[in-house]
């Protein structure tokens, strides 16, 4: 396992998949989601539908480094941009919707999205929301469960940075990621149990299906899970990021956390595995408090602030990283401590202007940036 470990840390590759609401020039959710798929769905990388018609989905093909990532969303958010625009839409990416919405968003028709309307109600009335998904490559699902183990104890920082998402429904939340409490509602959501081995993954997440939780394998919703598709773990926490370069440092702390996570298997180095109840309880203070918050360090054990704790990620990923993926974190972190999170920026131009279409014109601005 050791050499299996080794060789992945070297190799790591990250992938990234992002959605996008479809908005009218107000800034209220349009129902062409599934059009623009179907339209233009062959000529943009990973465009899919999803569960309510005013999203979008795209997907960056298998990266190697953080400016490779950045190039392909910036790419990819750009082409959105214009077919948006060919409609007279905007691509906003907020992990909430911003403006009061008349009647709650349309479903896709497509026959299991439909299913999963009559089976959870109004719980998908109310998690129309917008993430952004991690992969990055692992050598097996048996060591996928125990990167799983180990990158659980960062699930509070990475939220932090990655908030984005305070304004909805015409107002300041009050938390820096509203999405994130939203989407806690599914009942198959929420981090990962420790897992001892990936067949007890396996019956875990059957367990959840057949007990009515899950549809199917697809709505296993945990912040961290294996890809049943391709040979990946998958982050999935943060909210989708205001810009295509706020996403790549997410991509690239997170690539760089799984192979930290491999570097402590294959040496054999304990860390830390927080109870349940208590990552849950430190999710939703990021959520709250972003990066003015606090939790337990994954590598002290100790009660930390969040903007030491990403001190601490930094020291932690920068040996594992190559010399331009340690680069590219590095300016990218300062950047985003010293100008903003998505969701301090956001709170910044609502508290400045005292108006959403001010906030809409922020975040439409900056998304290819």
């Amino acid at each position: 396992m050791g050499a299996v470990a080794r060789e992945s840390v070297r190799n790591l590759t990250v992938g990234v998949e992002e959605e996008f609401f479809l908005v009218d020039t107000s800034g209220h959710l349009s129902n062409a989601g599934p059009d623009v798929v179907a339209e233009v769905g062959e000529d943009i990388s990973g465009l899919q539908r999803e569960l309510s018609r005013p999203q979008i989905e795209t997907a960056t093909g298998v990266c190697s480094t953080g400016e490779e990532v950045h190039e392909q969303l910036r790419t990819l958010r750009s082409s959105l941009v214009k077919v948006a625009a060919d409609r007279d839409l905007l691509l906003l990416p907020s992990g909430t919707p911003l403006m009061v919405e008349e009647r709650p968003a349309a479903i896709t028709p497509t026959p299991r999205y439909q299913q999963m309307a009559r089976r959870f109600g109004p719980i998908v009335d109310s998690v129309t929301t917008c993430g952004c998904h991690v992969h990055v490559g692992i050598p097996n699902r048996e060591i996928g469960v125990q990167v799983s183990n180990y990158l659980r104890g960062w699930l509070p920082v990475v939220l932090a940075l990655s908030a984005n998402s305070p304004v909805h429904n015409g107002r300041d939340t009050g938390y820096h990621s509203w999405r994130h409490i939203l989407w806690s509602r599914w009942p198959s959501a929420g981090p990962p149990p420790r897992f001892d081995s990936a067949e007890e993954y396996e019956g875990i997440v059957d367990a959840m299906i057949a007990s009515g939780a899950a549809l199917d394998r697809g709505m296993i919703y945990w912040h961290i899970r294996l890809s049943d598709d391709q040979p990946t773990i998958e982050i999935r926490i943060a909210d989708v990021a205001m810009t295509a370069a706020h996403a790549s440092v997410y991509a690239i702390a997170a690539k760089g956390l799984v192979g930290w996570a491999l570097r402590c298997i294959e040496e054999g180095e304990a860390v830390d595995s927080p109870r349940i109840e208590l990552l849950r309880a430190e999710q939703w203070r990021a959520a709250r408090e972003g990066l003015d918050g606090e939790c337990t360090s994954p590598v002290s054990t100790r009660t930390l602030p969040i903007r030491r704790q990403l001190e601490l990620l930094h020291d932690s990923v920068s040996h594992i990283l190559g010399a331009e993926d340690r680069a590219f974190l590095e300016a990218g972190l300062d950047s985003m401590l010293r100008d903003g999170t998505g969701a301090e920026r956001q709170r910044a131009e609502f508290e400045r202007h005292g108006s959403t279409a001010d906030v809409l014109a922020l975040l439409t601005r900056e998304v290819t940036s």
